[in-house]
């Protein structure tokens, strides 16, 4: 009778699905930078963007000048943005934004 139980009690724990990891929270004007990425590099990636853009001038989703992205990404990030997350480049753009202000050339304020 024991060993029924255990093993019942082992294959309900076994079936029960695991909690979902909680979703981190959506980076800052996360509306703003959809709008823009739709216009610099429109795509089919996450909300219509080409967040994998590698031009030989401008990079990511976002349309990052190389020497931006490279002044500005957080340590540990890719080398260029078009190898970066969304929310990566996102996370960039608001710092880049916070210490220079707008100068996406598709600036949708």
């Amino acid at each position: 009778m024991r060993r029924t139980i255990g093993a019942a009690l082992a294959v309900a724990i076994i079936a029960v699905p695991a909690a979902a990891a909680p979703r981190p929270p959506l980076p800052a004007n996360h509306d703003l930078w959809l709008q823009v990425g739709r216009c610099e590099q429109p795509g089919k990636g996450y909300g219509g963007i080409n967040w994998r853009h590698h031009g030989p001038r401008y990079e990511g989703g976002l349309g990052f000048y190389s020497g931006s992205w490279d002044a500005y990404k957080p340590r540990g990030y890719p080398d260029n943005a078009g190898d970066a997350t969304w929310r990566q480049q996102m996370v960039t753009a608001n710092r880049l934004w916070a210490r220079a202000g707008w100068g996406w050339g598709c600036d949708k304020r």
